[in-house]
Parts: structure tokens; C-alpha cells; sequence
């Protein structure tokens, strides 16, 4: 997708001083309101050339071989919107090299506590893809689920109960935690993601 001159001319502000305000950029193209700079910038965001992170720009073209994934903090092993921007930690560089083909929906959350040993340890950085359609997911699949005013890592389980399919989510620590039965018409239980992958990372200084 090709960017109009504007939008390079914002980019260009940018790149000189990732931590310009909207006044300051506009300042800079001699442009007397702010507002059209904030939807040039939405617009760049939207289109992949920009990333805003604790009031600072990542220009992503700098970097080609570089995906930039949102970092969302621990999950245990919150709150449903976790997802939207403003709730982004931080953005983790990664190579595209090593990661799925499509990366628009990847997302990281770190692992608070066992539940999920051997398979996920402890402050691991666990890789998942949002689950937009809200669908259920197969059985076996490890899920980010909202759940109890909380986002718990766990596997999705159906079992049958008195001739009816009952979902659940289970650890793999079964030992000391016991499942979690879900009523298939509770609003409160959202599954947020599924699993791709654990990252061997160092955590960084802004998380």
C-alpha cells in the first residue's frame, strides 16, 4: 500500500523525532491544526508503517525483516478489552523470519504461575492468535481465555455429562488444579486467543 505525500511527510517528522507530539509535527509542515496529523497518523497505523508505543513512533519500514508483536503482560496459568492498544505493554521485535505468515493477529502474554506445567512454564512468553470470530475452539487446544475477571492460559475440553456436551477448561498440571466447568451460555467466559507458541525471550525494560 502506497502512502500519499502527507503521510511521508509525517513519517519523515518521525523519523527525525519519534517522540513528537501531533502540535509539533504540524508545526514542522507549517499546518495550523493537529487533527488532520492525528488521522494522517491513525491511517499509517492502520496501514502498517507506524507503531505508537508509550508515547513514542516505530517507523516498521525501517526495519523489513523486523515484526513488531503487542505484548499484553501476564496472564495466569484483565479485563476482556485486553486486546485494544491502549492495554500494549510493549512491542517486541521479532524476525518475520521465524514467525507464521501472517502476523497481524499475533500477540504475546507472559505465564503467571504452574498450572500449565511441564507444557508452559513460568513467565514464559507464550505466542497466540486472536480469536476474532469467537468460535469454539477444537478440544486439546490451549487457549487465552477471559474468565472470571481474569485471563487464565489453559486447554479447551468437552466431555459429555447426562447425555449432554459440556465444555471445560482444564490445566495440564491436573494434579493441584482442578477444571473449570463452563455453562455454554455464560457471556462471562470469552476465549481471547489461541495458542501458536512459547518465545525464549528476555524481558524488556518497558514491560
Amino acid at each position: 500500500m502506497k502512502k500519499t505525500k502527507s503521510q511521508q511527510a509525517v513519517l519523515d517528522i518521525i523519523r527525525k523525532k519519534p517522540t513528537a507530539t501531533l502540535q509539533e509535527i504540524a508545526d514542522a509542515l507549517g499546518k495550523n491544526s493537529a487533527s488532520n496529523i492525528h488521522k494522517h497518523i491513525e491511517n499509517l497505523i492502520k496501514q502498517g508503517f507506524l507503531i505508537k508505543n508509550h508515547g513514542e513512533y516505530i517507523l516498521k519500514e525501517e526495519k523489513p525483516n523486523i515484526t513488531y508483536l503487542p505484548f499484553y503482560g501476564y496472564a495466569q496459568c484483565g479485563y476482556n478489552d485486553i486486546l485494544q492498544e491502549n492495554n500494549v505493554k510493549d512491542y517486541i521485535p521479532l524476525p518475520t523470519a521465524f514467525l507464521p505468515s501472517i502476523t497481524s493477529d499475533l500477540f504475546l502474554i507472559k505465564a503467571q504461575g504452574n498450572s500449565m506445567a511441564p507444557t508452559i512454564k513460568e513467565d514464559s512468553f507464550v505466542l497466540f492468535r486472536k480469536n476474532f470470530s469467537n468460535g469454539t475452539p477444537k478440544e486439546g487446544t490451549i487457549v487465552l481465555a477471559y474468565h472470571d475477571e481474569g485471563l487464565k492460559i489453559k486447554r479447551f475440553d468437552k466431555y459429555k455429562e447426562n447425555e449432554k456436551t459440556t465444555f471445560r477448561l482444564i490445566s495440564d498440571n491436573r494434579e493441584f488444579f482442578e477444571p473449570i466447568n463452563l455453562d455454554t451460555t455464560d457471556e462471562n467466559t470469552t476465549i481471547v486467543g489461541t495458542y501458536v507458541g512459547i518465545l525464549d525471550l528476555v524481558e524488556s525494560n518497558n514491560s
